[in-house]
């Protein structure tokens, strides 16, 4: 049970983390964002879509197509 505790927590940290590098990605090359301030809003977003309980897979579907 721990092991399957630990993993899904490594999981859900790489899918923030590929989460964040395609957010940030589309902000510096769909918006012209500069690259420091695409990584602040990425995690903001990130954070905020968490905080909402937003559904992260609808999201990607459409935003980062």
């Amino acid at each position: 049970m721990l092991a399957h505790t630990l993993f899904s927590r490594t999981k859900k940290q790489m899918n923030d983390v590929e989460l964040f590098a395609k957010i940030q990605l589309e902000l510096v090359n769909r918006y012209l964002v500069d690259e420091k301030l695409a990584s602040e809003m990425a995690w903001d977003l990130i954070e905020v879509l968490s905080a909402v309980d937003g559904d992260i897979d609808i999201f990607e579907k459409y935003f980062l197509q």
